[in-house]
């Protein structure tokens, strides 16, 4: 993984030489503007309800976690509808959240580093409302600017299995790179649709190409939008991405296969038929892929310009907004029959904060998934195939069996995010959040299982950040 990752930011910093190749065949008089942040940020899980176990090294109560960084970037005009971005960031934070029991000694603190934006834009008219814009490289999008945490289900997150990304404020929503490829944009009117190219530099298989429609429109102070996203539609190895039932390679290489016996890596097996009287059943072997087909819509309403409200409103207050999407379109047996279970929808309220704050939200999430809600298989085998709820035991600290337990999905179908920040002076940003959401706290001794730390309605955390802006 780490060849990878280090292939993936290579590439990214190779845009960035590309942008610094065309800045020096320009004219003398292109003009840079350079802008940045730093920050620091910390928080504590209050409540976890644990997805695997109640053992040692896994129960996140009451844990602390921190981080810290800052990034740099230089925006450059080159002059004939030409303009370019680049610039680097570092993050200092442990692997994951530090414990207070007995796997302290499991956590260490690193910095990684990452690419702000390493892109090159073609502008055809207007800079603010372009006709039509072309940006390569790596670059931030955001369709839905309402978020503060919940939602953005079209561009984040995984298909098959059906896996939502959530948490506090994630580079999805900061003005940092998430997407590596190609946007065309386009505008007349109130109508704005985004044509995007991205690889998947994020979640393996690596270097999958996604294809993306994301549609906009805007009138007396509503906002509709809707998009598609063909999700790995163009794969780096179509047999790693869609593996069919030749998967030996995978079970060989497989830690679940080996350790866990899992047959359900590349394909399902699912139950057809049981003849009780010879004691043997009939099963079907289901193939797919981690390819597959996203479908979104959403609103926002903006109820001071619909209905022409006057008072001591801030800009942002009063918006309401809903977003919508179904994680493949899709049937597979056993495991994806049903649409609606598939189908996370939240909704957001900015509640009145009267210029006191310039961002304070409400959003609330409902999404029905009876599969665990992680993705430990896809990270570790690259499969398709969920993990099942499971019958586990509950050990106590000491390692002793005290029961059994078995995971229960339908206690975190309902995700709630409070978010509140300020910016004083221009530059400084406070900024907190308490929720309970899609929160992967990256799993246990420095195995991830990528499994969500809370399950259940009244699990919660907390998280405070400072950062300064230039």
């Amino acid at each position: 993984m780490g060849n990878l990752m280090t292939r993936s930011f290579l590439l990214r910093t190779a845009g960035m030489m590309a942008v610094l190749v065309v800045a020096a065949m320009a004219d003398d008089d292109v003009k840079i503007s350079y802008h940045g942040a730093g920050w620091i940020s910390g928080g504590r899980i209050e409540k976890s309800t644990d997805t695997l176990s109640e053992g040692v090294g896994q129960n996140f109560n009451d844990n602390w976690t921190q981080n810290a960084g800052g990034q740099i970037t230089a925006e450059a005009t080159l002059g004939g509808g030409w303009s370019g971005g680049l610039g680097l960031g570092a993050i200092q934070s442990p692997d994951h959240y530090r414990g207070t029991r007995v796997n302290d000694k499991y956590n260490f603190y690193s910095w990684s580093p990452y690419v702000t934006e390493a892109r090159l834009t073609y502008t055809v008219g207007d800079v603010e409302k372009p006709s039509l814009e072309v940006t390569a490289g790596s670059f931030h999008f955001n369709y839905n600017s309402d978020v503060k945490n919940l939602g953005l289900y079209l561009l984040r997150g995984l298909v098959y299995p059906n896996v939502v990304i959530s948490g506090f404020e994630t580079k999805d929503v900061l003005p940092i790179a998430n997407v590596y490829g190609l946007n065309v944009r386009h505008e007349a009117g109130g109508y704005r649709g985004d044509f995007i190219l991205s690889s998947e530099t994020d979640i393996k298989p690596y270097f999958d190409l996604s294809l993306a429609y994301i549609a906009r429109y805007r009138f007396s102070g509503i906002e509709v939008g809707a998009g598609v996203n063909w999700y790995r539609a163009i794969p780096n190895r179509s047999k790693v991405t869609s593996p069919g039932k030749d998967c030996a390679g995978h079970e060989k290489e497989s830690k679940l296969g080996t350790n866990g016996g899992d047959q359900e890596l590349c394909y399902i097996l699912d139950t057809t038929s049981v003849d009780t009287v010879a004691g043997t059943a009939q099963v079907d072997t289901i193939t797919g892929s981690l390819s597959g087909v996203k479908a979104m819509a959403r609103f926002s309403v903006d109820p001071k310009v619909l209905f022409g409200l006057s008072g001591p409103f801030g800009p942002k207050d009063l918006i309401v907004y809903s977003e919508a999407a179904i994680l493949g379109v899709k049937d597979y047996k056993k495991y994806y029959t049903d649409k609606f279970r598939r189908m996370p929808v939240m909704f957001g309220i900015n509640l009145p904060a009267f210029g006191w704050l310039d961002d304070f939200s409400l959003e609330m999430e409902y999404f029905a998934n009876r599969n665990m809600a992680d993705y430990q298989k896809e990270l570790i085998d690259l499969s398709w195939v969920p993990r099942p709820r499971a019958t586990f035991d509950v050990v106590d600290t000491a390692g002793n069996v005290v029961g059994t337990k078995r995971t229960d999905t339908r206690a975190d179908n309902w995700k709630w995010s409070l978010y509140a920040g300020k910016v004083i002076a221009g530059h400084l940003k406070v900024s907190g959040q308490v929720a309970n959401d899609h929160l992967r706290t990256g799993g246990f001794y420095l195995v991830q299982t990528q499994a969500e730390a809370l399950n259940d309605t009244f699990d919660w955390y907390w998280m405070f950040k400072v950062a300064y802006y230039f």
